[in-house]
C-alpha cells in the first residue's frame, strides 16, 4: 500500500517518543529579582494564603480536592459539575499553561489574581503592586 512506509517511520517516531518520556522543559537557573522576591514572600504568608494548598515542596501542590467556594456559575455551553471540586494542580511551568483556572476562564495570570474574588488563597487584599509581584513569582516557578 502506497504511504504505509511513511505510516511506520511516524508509529516508530512517536514509539521513541513516548519511550523517552516527556521531559519538563529547561528552566534557567538565576537569582529571583526583587519584585519576584516580593512576589515570592506574599505567596507565602499566612495573609495570601496561597502555599496552603499550593505546597512548595515538592512541587507547589498538596494534591487535595476543595469544593469550590463561592461557587461560580458554568460557563456557557457548560452543564453544572455535580461534583463542584477541584483538586489543586501542580504551579509548575505555570507561567506557560495557559487557560487558567480549573475550567480556563482566565487567559492570562492576571487576570486569575485580579479577579480570583478569595477563591484561591486571599488576593482580594493584594495591592496591584503586591497582584504584580504576586505574578512575576509565579512565572519563575
Amino acid at each position: 500500500r502506497k504511504g504505509e512506509g511513511e505510516q511506520l517511520a511516524r508509529i516508530q517516531y512517536l514509539r521513541a517518543y513516548a519511550r523517552a518520556g516527556l521531559v519538563n522543559p529547561p528552566k534557567e537557573k538565576r537569582d529571583l529579582t526583587e519584585e519576584e522576591k516580593r512576589g515570592q514572600a506574599i505567596f507565602t504568608s499566612e495573609g495570601a494564603m496561597c502555599a496552603k494548598c499550593h505546597v512548595p515542596e515538592p512541587e507547589y501542590t498538596d494534591r487535595m480536592a476543595y469544593p469550590f467556594s463561592p461557587k461560580l456559575p458554568p460557563l456557557p455551553g457548560f452543564e453544572e459539575d455535580p461534583k463542584a471540586e477541584f483538586k489543586t494542580p501542580s504551579l509548575r511551568f505555570v507561567g506557560g499553561t495557559a487557560p487558567y483556572f480549573h475550567d480556563g476562564r482566565y487567559s492570562t495570570l492576571e487576570g486569575l489574581i485580579d479577579q480570583n474574588n478569595d477563591r484561591m488563597g486571599r488576593t482580594n487584599s493584594l495591592s496591584k503592586d503586591e497582584r504584580a509581584a504576586l505574578v512575576a513569582f509565579l512565572r519563575t516557578l
